[in-house]
Parts: C-alpha cells; sequence; structure tokens
C-alpha cells in the first residue's frame, strides 16, 4: 500500500504540473490493481485494497472535483470486477497478460467515466484524454512486466 500512496501523490504533483494541457494518468489504480493481484486473495487483505482505493478517491475528488466519491466509486468498482475476474480465472491463466488487459481496461473505463463527468465534450478535452491514456501505457507495460518476473520467481 505504500507504493500505492506513492502513486496517489505523484499523480496528485502530475496534475498540478500537467493541469491546461493533459489530465494526470491514474497511477494510483494502477498501483491498486497491480497491488491487488500480486499477492494472496485472502479476504481481509482484499478488503483493505477495496477501502484504500474508497479513501483515495474521495481524497482525489476532495482536491480535483466537484462530486465527492465519483472516484471513489470508479476505483472501488474497478477493483471489484478485476477481483472478480481474477478470481474466477485458473491459476494457470493468471499471468501478466490477463493483468494488462484487466487493468488497461479499467484505466480506460476510469477515464472515460472522468472525461464525461468533468468535460464538455469537444476535440480538446478528447485530446487531453488520449494523452491520458497514451502516457499511462509505458507504466502498464512496466508493471505487467514486472508481475511477470515475480511470478517467474514464485512459480505462481
Amino acid at each position: 500500500m505504500i507504493a500505492a500512496t506513492i502513486a496517489w501523490l505523484s499523480q496528485d504533483i502530475f496534475q498540478v504540473v500537467a493541469m491546461g494541457f493533459m489530465l494526470a494518468p491514474e497511477f494510483f489504480l494502477l498501483m491498486l490493481l497491480y497491488g491487488l493481484v500480486s499477492g494472496p486473495l485472502l479476504p481481509h487483505r482484499v478488503a483493505g485494497w477495496v477501502w484504500f482505493a474508497f479513501f483515495g478517491g474521495v481524497l482525489w475528488d476532495l482536491r480535483w472535483a466537484t462530486t465527492p466519491g465519483m472516484s471513489a466509486l470508479i476505483n472501488i468498482a474497478a477493483v471489484a470486477l478485476v477481483y472478480w475476474v481474477w478470481n474466477r480465472t485458473p491459476a494457470g491463466g493468471r499471468g501478466a497478460l490477463l493483468f494488462a488487459a484487466l487493468a488497461g481496461s479499467a484505466i480506460f473505463m476510469s477515464g472515460m467515466a472522468h472525461y464525461f463527468a468533468w468535460s464538455v465534450p469537444s476535440r480538446a478535452a478528447m485530446r487531453l484524454f488520449l494523452i491520458q491514456q497514451l502516457i499511462t501505457v509505458p507504466f502498464l507495460i512496466a508493471l505487467g512486466t514486472l508481475y511477470a518476473y515475480k511470478a517467474r520467481k514464485t512459480n505462481v
């Protein structure tokens, strides 16, 4: 959870620096999903990630949004959906590719929800959304690679 906290702070700083020409990538949500799938799926551990997603989303909304709770709801829905799919996938199918597909989909859906809720659809807003999504891709690849390396070392 320390890495997710650092990701939240990094995302906040990135939002301050990039304000006006791009939206901050969803570093926090990406780290939440990585933390969820990279360890055992014990009920108390999963509940901890859900609560962390909630509090991080509420803090983000209080800092940047006018609708407190929207990011919290998006984060919780993403964590729950990824957990649901990950838990129902046989252990042999849980790999870096599945993580990348689930996390990439969650990041995209989160970005779309924020796009429709916070902006007036326009060419400029679409450009900001696309830049946000493209900047997230290298971080998604890095975490997918880290997951693959970790899974190989632990023979999961």
